[in-house]
């Protein structure tokens, strides 16, 4: 553990580039998938900036990460104060700011990036988010109530900010000047490459869902697909992998009960080590399929992301971020609350090419480096340096 004057030690004689910081309200478990996405995002910023610290929530109060020294500690002050002691003790010029609640505290660091021309980039990790919030929300007055308190900040937000970056999840959703899009990535680095034999003489096709799972993903529609499917019809025997847990996942599995399925499995909670050995009998990942519920029509999901750079093909109810390059290698069914056709699943699957291919692709356009290079170049951050 650092004393604070070590981690808040003037680090400006060694810059590569410039000082930046990655704020989030979110206080992050190492057993989430959240804390891979915010950690990944952070060491990305760390490399094309030359210098990040990450400050999020933590038990005590707020934790604070020095990147370029791979060091963190513990701090009782609260995010916003961690981050201004930062601000007071840094030549900081970029601050990345992932989505939160809005508040007056919030604004007043924002008019303080303001005044010492930090460049503030704030994060919508899905866009719009109101529609998908209220759908998903089990108490949908409280929910409204929190949106309309929200809505009042905004013009405050937006004003205040240099870029909005969003993760776009409808294709229609109104675009502003200040937003820029991008997609959800990883860092392929933690993740194994699918081996695919040349010949493939396997009678079984193996389908997995992995992470957090919500209604919205319109799993209840694979298993009710599952129950109707005959293998005769294609020659597959297909089974359905669940790894994660969450009260979806509970009525799920109350949901194979009372199909009478037995071949679904549930994995429970899985290392990356662990995930990397199960995902070589898996052929096929499941994303969205069900988006309507979150009033959605693109699939931003980190789990498909995830599925591609492992060289898994994708089933998805919309559209995915991988077609632009290579829309061959995901399975678009339509988005209702059908059961799904899985002889008709399958036939896609057989009729997928180069299979071992799409890690190559995915890799290289969904990795949190090559991200955020292209963010920083297009918005002209690095035309400062």
């Amino acid at each position: 553990m650092k004393h604070e004057e070590d981690i808040f030690e003037n680090h400006s004689h060694r810059n590569t580039y410039m000082n930046s910081v990655f704020f989030t309200a979110i206080n992050l478990s190492s057993t989430e998938g959240i804390y891979k996405k915010v950690i990944a995002e952070a060491s990305a910023i760390n490399k094309h900036t030359g210098h990040c610290w990450l400050v999020h929530t933590s038990n005590t109060g707020s934790c604070i990460t020095d990147l370029g020294e791979n060091r963190s500690r513990e701090s009782e002050d609260t995010i916003f104060e961690s981050v201004v002691k930062l601000l007071n003790s840094q030549d900081i010029q970029v601050i990345y700011i992932r989505h939160m609640v809005p508040s007056i505290k919030l604004v007043k660091l924002l008019r303080k990036c303001h005044r010492k021309h930090v460049k503030v980039y704030y994060e919508i990790p899905t866009y719009p988010y109101y529609g998908e919030q209220i759908k998903a929300s089990r108490n949908k007055l409280r929910t409204l109530l929190r949106l309309s308190y929200e809505t009042l900040f905004w013009p405050i937000i937006y004003s205040s900010v240099d870029h909005l970056v969003v993760i776009k999840s409808k294709k229609k959703a109104r675009m502003y000047k200040k937003m820029v899009c991008i997609s959800n990535g990883v860092d392929p680095s933690d993740l194994h490459k699918k081996q695919y034999n040349q010949q493939d003489t396997s009678d079984t096709i193996s389908m997995v869902a992995v992470g957090t799972i919500y209604p919205y993903h319109g799993y209840d529609r694979i298993l009710l697909g599952l129950q109707q499917y005959k293998t005769e019809s294609c020659g597959k025997k297909v089974e359905i992998h669940f790894v994660g847990e969450s009260d979806t996942m509970t009525k799920l599995k109350q949901l194979t009960q009372d199909l009478g399925l037995d071949s679904v499995c549930f994995h429970g909670v899985k290392t990356t080590e662990e995930l990397n050995q199960l995902y070589e009998q898996f052929d096929i990942g499941l994303g969205c399929l069900a988006l309507h519920r979150r009033n959605a029509d693109i699939d931003t999901t980190l789990k498909i992301i995830e599925y591609y750079c492992r060289s898994v093909p994708v089933v998805t109810s919309g559209e995915s971020p991988m077609d632009v390059y290579h829309p061959e290698y995901t399975i678009h069914i339509e988005d209702s609350d059908n059961p799904v056709d899985i002889a008709d699943l399958v036939r896609q699957y057989n009729d997928i090419p180069g299979k071992s291919q799409i890690w190559e692709t995915a890799c290289s356009k969904f990795s949190w480096d090559n991200i955020f290079k292209d963010l920083f170049e297009s918005t002209g951050l690095l035309e400062i340096v």
